[in-house]
């Protein structure tokens, strides 16, 4: 168990549980002294319990508090070291006082998440129930045996708090232990049955750890280990300060794919476990129970099988003993070949006596292979046999294992890679004619920019989405792809190769090997037998391939290999290394957002089976200088934001300045237009409260790591946001307020309320266009991509967000109206500098949007901070109508207060609005006017 869920453990047990009275109080005679008989202890304490501090194991039964039933499924369980530990009378007998915790096997759910990278992530939710047992008992060095009584303390479904009354009883806990020590044992309740606090008996076992005996490790074992092995020699551990502790090596070695011989349909004679269920497990987990760093580097191993990949992860704790095996491993350092003897654990009975590990004839090896090709990329290779005869109990057909995931382990010194596919690649090659650089730089082989995520389409649908990095270039091998899974991560250089890396090519063209992995977005979209992707399956297909880069050219070409399941065997798979694969990069420093395009195509006759439809790739240029770039440009959108809010709280200043000087024109200010400008820069300000509270991890604004720059400047735009804010609430509140305390009240209201009539229907209006318009937009997008669902389009609440920055940008719409219902004459309602510039600022996103799409290309597309197609309508089409619509909104309110409201009106439409005048007694510009209803 992990030391962290340990001490949650502990801590919850002892802040949850309380007793009533001591486990002292509970008779020990009455329930364990025919097990383990009792004596007087003393004060003297020691420490020679040999189940260590904390102890895992496994658990069986007791459903009512743990939910686990009792079938044949076991589930893990920690048993905490006893906390006091005392001697007493007999010195074969310690007196115990300790503490063991149950976890409860629960339902969980899964959801899946895309991330902003298309890739799909299995989010777990759930929580564990943990019920403790506080226990006192004595322990029996001699015999081995263990009983002790306590009481825990169990929440029930409804929260109620229900007291346990307990005997926990184990055997086989000695001093010294070896292969075939189990500790084993069960929890009774000392509750009747039909009592609330009865529980079902709880089953336990547990592999004991201190001063453990290595007793397989034989020199005839050790034979059969190194009898048989290619010529190739593995790599070696010791050269890389690596062992199997190591975090990199345990984590390969968490789920290994295993590989059955053609005759193998079935179980018989071709498993190492029971195969009551029918079926042929697919997959292996080495895990280490303990390491000796000794000079033989030795360790203690479960090998576990089962068909359920999150199995290994810990999404599923459920373990079934007959498909465990117990082993002893040693490296050995001539053939640099872990050698493994493992045993079966036979059925455990739910009595705590007799030896349940037995039959250690299973045998394994496991090497990582030190050259790598085009046809075998694996960095972990091995197999499982068995050291009986054909005619024996327990035999099995040798198993094959590897693990194809390069990222797995790092393991860089003395790793070789071997090119056999460059003649055929050259011939392609050259072929192609690549294009002239024409004096344009390109990737560097050995760089970051090599490796890409890239968008699969086939016969013009996307259906698959792909990675692809390096394994070789030239003859280094290709770490800048995987640090996270490096022990010792290093740091690279943006450009810059490493030492000698020339030293195998010619001029600009570099020998270079890939590992490509590509994933079915929807089954729907694979329609026919010739689709690459016709095994109806959503498992990723991998291929490897070899060829030559051009670095003046930005031209990959390359000669590719494919995995084929075969129809006979179980996770057998063939080549079919008739492919090509090309790429054609574009230049560093592209700013008209231009993409890596490439093809994966087949070279076989149509008529052949493994024939397939060409793929067309396309991919975003992640180069350095580009991310630089955007990292520039994301600098300057903080920047411009913080020049355009600071601009909006001059301009809405400036307001409050005119009508200070004139108060009278404070009734013919719309208060529509003051609402929409107020809740403009409100919105923004609760969101962000929002999204800061939630702290979310993938905030977009640390993909380039200039964290401290971008928070500072974004916490500068929102305070001058709120100044604004505060600015346009202050307008808002004068303008109510003077409707309120102005002798014509009831015109102005009238006045307002026509125009309200009449703006709203218009925005409306305008709402079910923009709706009308994505939605046939959408649908047009969805026919193009058919089958791929990560193809998101935006949702109903985003084009609402968008459409609310559409009103914003027509602010001055229902000034316009209600300038024409109030038919006011040469009055400056609105100061120049605030209509004026407050257009402006609504303009210049879309001006700036413009620029943005000529110069950036899109690296990083969803790190907007200023003109964020999330909060406005952007486009070509959009950058060039809105402000056009700004312009001239501008442009009437201009003339409706150099000469009249209806100066804008056709002359036969003037007089519907001269008619039921209501006095005014504002006068404006030095004329008394009349408002006309």
């Amino acid at each position: 168990m992990d030391p962290l869920l340990s001490v949650i453990v502990f801590l919850f047990t002892f802040l949850s549980i309380k007793f009533a009275c001591s486990a002292s109080e509970l008779s020990y005679n009455n329930h364990c002294n025919s097990f383990v008989s009792y004596s007087t202890p003393s004060n003297k304490r020691v420490n020679t319990f040999p189940l260590g501090d904390t102890h895992n194991g496994y658990f069986q039964g007791g459903k009512k508090i743990t939910g686990l039933g009792n079938g044949e499924t076991w589930s893990q369980f920690s048993y905490l070291q006893p906390r006091r530990i005392q001697t007493t009378e007999a010195s074969h007998l310690f007196k115990l006082e300790g503490l063991v915790s149950f976890r409860s096997t629960l339902a969980w759910n899964f959801t899946y998440v895309q991330s902003r990278s298309h890739r799909s992530r299995r989010i777990r939710h759930g929580s564990d129930l943990v019920t403790s047992f506080k226990l006192e008992g004595f322990w029996s060095e001699s015999s081995g045996k263990v009983c002790m009584v306590g009481r825990g303390t169990y929440f029930s479904e409804k929260g109620e708090s229900i007291g346990l009354e307990a005997v926990f009883k184990l055997n086989n806990v000695f001093s010294s232990s070896n292969i075939s020590s189990m500790v084993i044992g069960k929890l009774e309740s000392l509750s009747s049955e039909n009592d609330k606090s009865y529980f079902e008996p709880i089953s336990v076992f547990m592999f004991p750890k201190e001063a453990y005996k290595y007793t397989l490790d034989s020199t005839e074992a050790d034979k059969e280990c190194s009898s048989g092995i290619d010529a190739e020699q593995g790599l070696s551990l010791d050269s890389n300060s690596l062992s199997f502790c190591s975090y990199s090596i345990s984590r390969a070695i968490a789920m290994l794919p295993l590989e059955y011989s053609d005759e193998c349909n079935s179980p018989k004679n071709c498993t190492p476990i029971d195969g009551s269920s029918g079926q042929l497990p697919t997959l292996m987990s080495l895990k280490a129970i303990q390491c000796s760093h000794s000079q033989k580097h030795t360790m203690r191993v479960l090998l576990e099988f089962s068909n359920n990949s999150y199995y290994y992860y810990g999404m599923n704790q459920e373990k079934n003993p007959q498909n465990i095996l117990v082993g002893e491993g040693w490296w050995n350092k001539k053939s640099n070949v872990l050698c493994v003897v493992a045993c079966h654990i036979k059925g455990i009975s739910s009595s705590v006596d007799g030896t349940p590990v037995d039959d250690c004839s299973v045998r394994l090896r496991l090497r990582f292979p030190s050259t790598w090709s085009i046809k075998n990329t694996s960095s972990i290779v091995g197999e499982i046999w068995s050291n009986k005869t054909a005619n024996e109990q327990g035999y099995f057909k040798r198993i094959k294992f590897r693990n194809d995931e390069a990222q797995s382990v790092v393991i860089g010194h003395g790793l070789e890679y071997e090119y056999s596919q460059l003649e055929i690649a050259n011939k392609s090659c050259h072929n192609q004619k690549p294009v002239e650089g024409q004096g344009k730089s390109y990737p560097e082989a050995y760089s970051y920019d090599m490796r890409f995520d890239m968008s699969v389409r086939e016969s013009r649908k996307r259906v698959a989405w792909g990675y692809s990095a390096p394994l070789f270039v030239a003859d280094k091998f290709y770490d800048l792809g995987m640090p996270m899974f490096s022990d010792s991560v290093s740091s690279f250089s943006d450009q810059v190769p490493p030492p000698d890396i020339h030293n195998s090519n010619t001029g600009s063209l570099f020998n270079i090997s890939y590992k490509i992995s590509l994933t079915p977005l929807s089954l729907s979209g694979i329609d026919d037998k010739n689709s690459f992707f016709s095994n109806k399956s959503f498992e990723s297909v991998k291929l490897t391939a070899e060829g030559i880069y051009d670095a003046q050219g930005g031209t990959l070409c390359m000669v590719g290999c494919r995995e084929v399941s075969s129809k006979n065997a179980i996770n057998t798979y063939s080549l079919d290394c008739e492919i090509m694969v090309n790429f054609q990069f574009p230049p560093l420093g592209t700013t008209n957002g231009r993409r890596i395009r490439g093809s994966i195509e087949s070279t076989r006759k149509k008529s052949d089976p493994l024939y397939f439809k060409p793929l067309d790739l396309s991919a975003s240029t992640n180069y350095v200088i580009s991310l630089r770039r955007n990292a520039w440009r994301m600098d300057m959108e903080v920047i411009i934001a913080l020049i355009s809010t600071t601009l909006a709280c001059v301009f809405v200043g400036l307001q409050l300045y005119h009508v200070k000087r004139n108060p009278d024109v404070l009734p013919f200010i719309s208060i529509m237009m003051m609402s929409i400008l107020t809740f403009g820069y409100m919105i923004p300000l609760v969101l962000n409260l929002e999204a800061l509270l939630s702290q979310n991890p993938n905030n977009k604004n640390i993909v380039y790591g200039f964290v401290g720059w971008l928070e500072v400047n974004e916490i500068a735009v929102r305070l001058t946001t709120m100044v604004a804010f505060l600015l346009q609430f202050r307008l808002l509140y004068l303008t109510w307020s003077s409707r309120k305390t102005n002798g014509s009240k009831e015109g102005f209201w009238n006045a307002e309320k026509k125009a309200t009539f009449v703006a709203l229907p218009l925005f409306a209006a305008g709402l079910l266009v923009v709706f009308l318009f994505k939605l046939k937009k959408g649908r047009a997008s969805a026919s193009i991509y058919a089958g791929g669902y990560y193809n998101r389009e935006p949702s109903s609440w985003e084009n609402f967000k968008s459409y609310g920055g559409l009103v914003m940008d027509g602010f001055l719409l229902p000034q316009i109206i209600l300038n024409i219902f109030s038919n006011i004459k040469r009055a400056q309602i609105l100061s120049c500098s605030f209509y004026i510039g407050t257009t402006f600022v609504r303009v210049l996103p879309h001006a700036y949007d413009l620029y943005r799409a000529h110069n950036y290309a899109e690296v990083d597309n969803f790190a907007y901070l200023y003109a964020d197609p999330d909060t406005d309508f952007y486009s070509t089409a959009w950058d060039i109508v809105i402000p056009l619509g700004g312009i001239l909104f501008a442009i009437i309110v201009y003339l409706q207060q150099r000469f009249d409201a209806l100066c804008i009106m056709p002359q036969r439409f003037k007089g519907s609005f001269a008619y039921d005048k209501v006095p005014a007694e504002t006068e404006l510009e030095g004329e008394v006017q009349t408002t006309n209803m």
